[in-house]
């Protein structure tokens, strides 16, 4: 008996060991891994995620220049306090008119405003956005009448694998291909993360949401 127990525990610490020597062979590329991003040459919209409305509108704003998508609809943001504050510095303007930044930014940069499409309302969590883009899907929503075949995620790099892995489990009985594309404006860099506290929280974050997305839509049956 205690020459079976004395295998038994040397297996645990070979296994033990085995895992360290993957988790170390994988820890300088963690950063690269969670980057997802789909090779196309046209699809028909693009979709930009809520939570860095700039970077991620820039993106979009970029496909349409360069023809690769025909249109594009916006997750709203959330109305955040703050805003308040700048309408009393006098660096926005008050009032319900103002356009959201994504907007502004994609008129700005030659996106016809009858190319924008928004949904109807925030959104809170990725895989609620892929649940509230279905129902909009599906009940065509689009003033042009055509429900996309083809549909772009346009997202922070670091974001981008999650993202597209919710999105093709969510719409994967629908009639559309999901495809991610980064957004090449952002401060993420992936190559020797740990370096860089930020980058590091980053990473680390991502993966523990990666890991309860994951299970959420696994469990919940989605």
């Amino acid at each position: 008996m205690p020459k079976r127990q004395g295998i038994f525990q040397k297996g645990w610490i070979v296994l033990f060991l085995l895992t360290a020597a993957a988790g170390a062979g994988f820890f300088p590329h963690a950063g690269q891994f969670l980057i997802a991003e789909d090779p196309f040459t046209q699809a028909d919209m693009a979709l930009v995620l809520s939570g860095i409305p700039v970077d991620r509108s820039l993106g979009a704003r970029d496909l349409y220049r360069q023809n690769r998508i025909g249109r594009i609809l916006v997750i709203p943001e959330f109305k955040v306090p703050v805003n308040q504050e700048l309408v009393k510095l006098g660096l926005i303007t008050p009032g319900p008119l103002q356009p959201p930044w994504s907007e502004r930014i994609l008129i700005a940069s030659g996106v016809p405003r009858e190319k924008i499409f928004f949904l109807p309302e925030p959104v809170d969590g990725t895989i609620n956005e892929a649940l509230q883009v279905r129902r909009y899907l599906r009940e065509k929503g689009f003033t042009d009448g055509k429900t996309p075949t083809s549909l772009v995620l346009v997202t922070s790099r670091y974001a981008s694998r999650r993202a597209r892995f919710i999105f093709q489990w969510i719409l994967r009985g629908e009639k559309v291909k999901v495809l991610s594309f980064p957004t090449p404006y952002g401060s993420y860099e992936p190559d020797q993360w740990w370096r860089k506290p930020r980058q590091a929280l980053s990473v680390v974050m991502e993966y523990q949401k990666f890991l309860c997305n994951g299970l959420t839509l696994l469990f919940r049956f989605y």
